[in-house]
């Protein structure tokens, strides 16, 4: 029996297409491009079946591969537009369905070529809508705003160290580490500078540090919420930080994922460890920061969302084939706290992209949210067993095991509360806010006590007791919890991002209907067994 073509491969992955069969279409598509590799049609193709599949960073390298190999074919743009749509780079995106509808004929057009003006012009016109919002504010911090937490923790160190033991659990440590890893690659950012230098163009060559993305980077892993700007020129700064690194470690700023790892695997055999260890390191640094500055500056959490699970996957393929190979040779990013951060990081960025399209047929489904906490907690228990007696400072294991479960427990929260509110069963709603109510309780165990998000998870798991029919007393018992965190907590989150949106009302709140409990309980018009009312 004859091997089949391309063109048959082509034809076969065009059918399953049809079918929505989008992993069998592009297995198909992906046998056709081995060969003929100069085919636009395969990888817009292919592209259009990663994009029906949600991965959108691949959908835009094989629709950017159209593009390179035939610039004249108007559904290679209008992929590649399409995919920077759902990644939310809007500029990039206008670029293409332009060159998009250049491409298409000017007169004599067909009815399939008019249907593919009236889409790409449709297209266009929903992305300049968007270019031509206003920008979005940064998040910046100004000595007007009061101490920031982590200005508040650096007081109490030398307190927390003189104390020893009996303070070690404090997220002082915590959010102390975050800043002075964030701040130093912000140190960094603000070093760079142009020296004399003959050989460079204009007689000058930049210069600086080649560790800043390191620091920004753990810094974020270390605890997300020391994430902030403290100037009008941080982002102009980061972006020549990260020029200069990608430059000078030979790192891939462009290239797909599995481009990336035939390219590393290719580079080990040429120039050894010490030239990929580096380039790695920044390719994937980068890809973190992108998803922060994404999610958390643009506010689009959809695409932080693909940039984190980019850096997951390249994370957990160097991890699986260097399995044997040393830290000190395949470097920190492959170690299993690195894995572990940034999984922490991506569940939390997952969730806001959840919040931008919630119910039961999200983009991001809710049952991949459990999934994916299930997967985190896994780790973390592995972590703990395994953990080696290599002294860490007092908030690495919070930041690296800790925090991360506390992650995990308080998604399983947020989907039990979700399955809850789109169920339609009374008896099945109040057993999914009882689950909800266990998971925030277990969530909020995780956190030191006088760190926010304690207090916070205590309150997540007082809305779901209200909601399960839990007797008061259970109410009253978590609520003392809660009142007793609320003033440590204050102490170093008086400011912070979930104080912004309202912490502390919704927290109030809750504390004031357990006094109205108490009182109908001394009042004996309750009592403690009697469930809470709604």
């Amino acid at each position: 029996m004859s091997e089949l073509t391309a063109a048959q491969l082509k034809d076969g992955g065009n059918e399953l297409f049809k079918k929505q069969d989008y992993v069998g279409a592009t297995a198909k598509y992906t046998q056709a491009i081995a060969l003929d590799d100069k085919n636009a049609i395969l990888y817009a193709n292919r592209a259009a079946c990663h994009h029906a599949l949600c991965r959108y960073l691949d959908a835009v390298d094989d629709a950017h591969m159209a593009t390179e190999l035939d610039p004249s074919y108007p559904k290679g743009w209008s992929r590649l537009a399409a995919s920077r749509d759902a990644v939310a780079d809007w500029e990039k995106s206008a670029y293409a369905w332009q060159k998009a509808l250049d491409a298409l004929p000017k007169t004599n057009l067909t009815p399939a070529e008019r249907q593919q003006k009236d889409q790409y012009t449709a297209g266009l016109k929903g992305v300049r809508k968007r270019l031509d919002q206003p920008p979005i504010v940064p998040l910046t911090v100004n000595a007007k705003s009061g101490k920031l937490p982590w200005q508040v923790a650096e007081e109490m160190l030398p307190e927390l160290r003189e104390a020893g033991l009996a303070r070690a659990s404090s997220s002082a440590w915590v959010i102390s580490s975050a800043y002075e890893e964030f701040s130093k690659g912000v140190e960094m950012m603000k070093g760079m500078r142009k020296v004399p230098h003959p050989d460079a163009p204009g007689g000058f060559a930049p210069y600086g540090n080649l560790d800043g993305l390191t620091s920004l980077s753990n810094g974020l892993m270390r605890d997300h919420r020391v994430f902030h700007i403290d100037q009008p020129n941080w982002i102009s700064l980061y972006n020549k930080q990260v020029w200069f690194e990608v430059t000078a470690r030979e790192a891939w700023d462009s290239e797909g994922l599995e481009t990336v790892k035939e390219l590393a695997q290719k580079r080990l055999k040429e120039k050894g460890w010490n030239n990929v260890r580096s380039a790695l390191s920044v390719t994937v640094r980068a890809w973190i920061m992108r998803a922060a500055f994404d999610g958390n500056l643009r506010q689009e959490p959809q695409a932080g969302v693909e940039y984190y699970k980019r850096a997951l996957d390249l994370l957990e393929w160097g991890r699986n084939i260097w399995k044997d190979v040393p830290k000190s040779s395949r470097g920190a990013i492959f170690e299993h706290s690195f894995l572990i951060g940034v999984r922490g990081l991506y569940l939390n960025m997952f969730m806001n992209a959840y919040t931008t399209d919630p119910g039961l047929n999200s983009k991001f489904p809710l049952e991949q949210l459990k999934e994916e906490a299930e997967d985190l907690l896994k780790e973390t228990d592995i972590a703990l067993r395994t953990r080696s007696n290599e002294p860490v400072d007092p908030g690495f294991i919070s930041s690296f095991i800790s925090y991360p479960a506390g992650i995990a427990h308080s998604m399983l929260g947020l989907y039990h509360v979700q399955m809850a509110r789109y169920g339609s069963n009374p008896v099945e709603r109040m057993f999914s806010f009882a689950k909800g109510a266990e998971a925030y309780m277990i969530a909020a165990s995780k956190y030191p006590e006088d760190d926010e998000l304690r207090a916070w998870y205590f309150n997540c798991t007082l809305d779901c007791m209200r909601n399960a029919g839990i007797p008061i007393d259970n109410f009253l018992m978590v609520a003392t919890g809660l009142r007793e965190s609320v003033p440590k907590m204050k102490k170093i989150w008086a400011i912070s991002e979930l104080a912004l949106g309202g912490r502390d009302q919704k927290i109030q709140a809750n504390l004031d209907r357990a006094d109205e409990l108490m009182k109908l309980v001394v009042e004996k018009k309750l009592t403690l067994n009697d469930p809470v009312p709604l």
